[in-house]
């Protein structure tokens, strides 16, 4: 019994991330069955063992901040269930601190799951909204048919930027992968990292196309240390710089970003698209933070006091039906908790950034890249998908030692 458990604990971490890009509805069931097991090893092998306790105390201290902040909230019962969706903040900082040897052994195990639920989920994607767009001739096809089985139309069940953050984090593993790996059959991945760009190009996520250049850019400064001949060093990493940029600014989403961007700078307030509609939310954020420096507004009143703000700025009944979140973590994160909560949340952004850069951990240093630039244009932990995404890989990633790391090559 005392063997089985952490192999039992192990294969439910294996369906939890299964679960999370294909049947996001079982992901809370196994979760809780994960939780379970885990606890259970270890009061039966005695396995409690905080590997950091630095990150221990501040992911507590972050989802207690969450938790007091209930009490000052007008709106309890929106408070409440932001802190059950926020559970996973404190379920796998302490899942992870109990010691699984079965499980640290076997995270490429846990990754690659992840991997093959991510591509698998995006080829159904695409066959249903290829099938329901009803194009006629493919061969031909126009700018707006594609627009049918793009974005929203593509990601029916996920929001697209939450599913483009779920492709990167594959991608860049499959790319290490490939660095890392001896078997000539690795370069295989080739094909579904293509697919993965290709189907993140459709979902039309301007932070999904942020990650992808960052991403491009440094595996592209990676390869161009490798390379020993001057001329080659030069064009070859130009060449993918510029056919990146070229391929990116097509997007018809960061085209409309761009003029959104000139727009504002020139006229200071434009409301007609999702990036001048969030420069209105950011300002209003910003007036509230001003008035509720220290606690913030708390977990259940956020929504009500932006919408309040929102109101006294503009004279628009048609935006004002809306109903719009802060569409940025680490606003939305200062607007609820206040310095404390945003202090904690910068805090274990600075321990991952470390950690990934002192292991030398290319895998984890995107991750924490990626987690950053979209955490600025959506607010990630409003939602099960982003909570259960960061709690689970960032603190996969900071509670398992990095000796363990190094030896399974993450």
């Amino acid at each position: 019994m005392k063997q089985l458990l952490p192999k039992i604990s192990y294969f439910l971490l294996l369906l939890v991330v299964a679960s999370m890009p294909t049947f996001r509805s079982f992901t809370p069931i196994l979760i809780a069955l994960f939780t379970f097991s885990s606890l259970l090893h270890a009061v039966v092998n005695k396995a409690w063992k905080i590997g950091d306790k630095k990150v221990f105390i501040a992911a507590l201290s972050f989802f207690a901040i969450h938790l007091f902040s209930v009490i000052y909230s007008s709106q309890k019962d929106v408070a409440w269930f932001d802190i059950e969706v926020k559970l996973s903040l404190l379920v796998f900082p302490i899942l992870f601190s109990i010691e699984n040897k079965y499980l640290q052994s076997r995270v490429n195990i846990v990754f690659t799951v992840f991997a093959v639920a991510i591509v698998l989920a995006n080829s159904y994607l695409l066959f249903t909204s290829m099938s329901n767009a009803m194009i006629v001739d493919y061969f031909h096809i126009t700018r707006d048919e594609m627009w049918r089985f793009s974005s929203s139309y593509l990601s029916k069940y996920i929001h697209p930027s939450y599913l483009s953050m779920y492709n990167l984090l594959v991608i860049v593993f499959f790319i290490e992968a490939i660095v890392k790996g001896k078997s000539a059959i690795r370069f295989l991945l080739i094909i579904p990292i293509f697919f993965l760009i290709v189907i993140i190009s459709l979902l039309q996520s301007k932070a999904g196309f942020l990650v992808l250049a960052a991403v491009i850019i440094f595996y592209t400064w990676q390869l161009y240390k490798k390379i020993s001949n001057k001329i080659v060093r030069i064009i070859l990493p130009s060449l993918i710089i510029i056919a990146s940029i070229y391929g990116i600014s097509q997007s018809r989403r960061m085209q409309l970003m761009y003029s959104s961007i000139i727009s504002i700078a020139e006229k200071g307030n434009v409301t007609s698209t999702s990036t001048g509609i969030r420069f209105v939310i950011w300002r209003a954020t910003s007036k509230i933070i001003a008035e509720n420096p220290i606690l913030g507004v708390g977990a259940g009143d956020i929504k009500p006091e932006l919408y309040a703000q929102i109101d006294k700025m503009q004279d628009d009944d048609e935006e004002r039906e809306k109903k719009y979140n802060v569409h940025n973590q680490f606003l939305e994160t200062m607007l609820g908790q206040g310095i404390i909560g945003i202090s904690l949340l910068i805090y274990l952004f600075y321990l991952g950034f470390r950690k990934s850069i002192k292991t030398h951990n290319h895998f984890f240093l995107l991750l924490m890249v990626s987690l950053t630039i979209n955490f600025f244009p959506e607010s990630m932990l409003n939602q099960e998908a982003g909570v259960v995404f960061f709690a689970l890989f960032y603190y996969l990633f900071m509670m398992i030692p990095s000796e363990i790391q190094r030896e399974n090559a993450i």
